[in-house]
């Protein structure tokens, strides 16, 4: 599960992934980045079905993102609720 404090937060965060990746398609980037993105991306919405409490881990997975493509950090900070 992702928190409730931080869901709607979450959700958004989850948005602006695909949107991200959409824009690495349009710019052209490597199939292998983009697929590796989605990879990451695919995992997130199973997170919110959880009865764990996986919020830190949802976290990280936007930080790892955000990482290895900086576009990502708009991820983080939606999640952080800066933006």
């Amino acid at each position: 599960m992702i928190s409730a404090d931080k869901y709607e937060n979450a959700l958004r965060a989850l948005n602006t992934v695909l949107v991200c990746a959409r824009k690495m398609a349009h710019d052209k980037r490597s199939h292998e980045n983009i697929a590796a993105v989605l990879d990451a991306a695919e995992e997130l919405p199973t997170l919110f079905l959880q009865d764990e409490d996986l919020t830190d881990y949802f976290r990280g997975v936007l930080v790892m993102l955000s990482e290895t493509h900086p576009g990502f950090g708009l991820a983080v900070e939606t999640f952080d609720g800066r933006q």
